[in-house]
């Protein structure tokens, strides 16, 4: 008998789902795979769930010891880029497939206009993968109006704080509301640029232009009598 479990990141389609399969008596259990390195809203959001009565089991990664991601790419002087998305293999689809029992059925929160975004095989080394929202042909305001109907407030984009898939509207929002965070993202930034020019490669930044990230933020705005929200992690 297959065990069944809903892959989870916490973002809208993937919440819809769980409660849409909650609603529907499905006999599942919710994993969420925190790797330290979600946007802080995401960790706010998953208490509000829990204490409203959401069982969501939390695992955590083991990558040579090493259970953050950030941690781990600054130890290395690496960071995931959109051509080599190893981030998101190794902290999170490889820790939640060997936490899932097998034979199992995973549910994923693809929504309707995804479909791209499936799998090309249903069924790898044991698990099955089943993408109901699709097959339900609800889109992501379909997802929006069922955690609405719940009285809950629809989560907030899910993602690693220094994603290379943001765009630079999220990094600015990055260095406003949460400029510690902001400056780790610089730190990493630096020490990648440093192992790629002692190797005599060419610098690569975060975002995916050919500047580094502090100058792609203030592109387009004035910073008025040199104000920001003050950083107090002193890097």
């Amino acid at each position: 008998m297959r065990r069944c479990y809903l892959s989870s990141g916490l973002g809208r389609n993937s919440v819809a789902l769980m409660l849409w399969l909650e609603d529907h008596g499905f006999d599942f259990e919710t994993v969420y795979c925190d790797h330290g390195c979600d946007w802080p809203e995401t960790g706010e959001y998953l208490t509000m769930l829990q204490a409203a009565g959401h069982r969501i089991t939390i695992i955590k990664p083991d990558v040579e010891g090493c259970e953050n991601l950030y941690d781990y790419a600054l130890w290395r002087r690496i960071a995931p880029s959109m051509l080599n998305r190893w981030g998101t293999e190794t902290f999170k689809v490889r820790p939640l497939n060997n936490y899932f029992q097998k034979p199992a059925q995973i549910f994923i929160g693809f929504a309707c206009g995804e479909e791209k975004r499936q799998l090309r095989h249903r069924r790898t080394n044991g698990i099955w993968h089943a993408y109901p929202l699709i097959d339900l042909c609800i889109d992501r305001k379909g997802c929006e109006k069922i955690i609405t109907a719940h009285g809950l407030p629809v989560p907030p984009k899910s993602g690693c704080f220094f994603c290379p898939f943001q765009r630079v509207g999220e990094w600015r929002r990055l260095r406003d509301e949460h400029p510690c965070l902001f400056a780790k993202a610089r730190e990493l930034e630096a020490a990648c640029v440093e192992r790629r020019k002692a190797q005599g490669k060419p610098p690569w930044y975060l975002t995916g232009h050919d500047r580094p990230l502090d100058v792609v933020v203030r592109e387009g705005q004035p910073d008025l009598f040199g104000w920001r929200k003050p950083c107090e992690c002193n890097l």
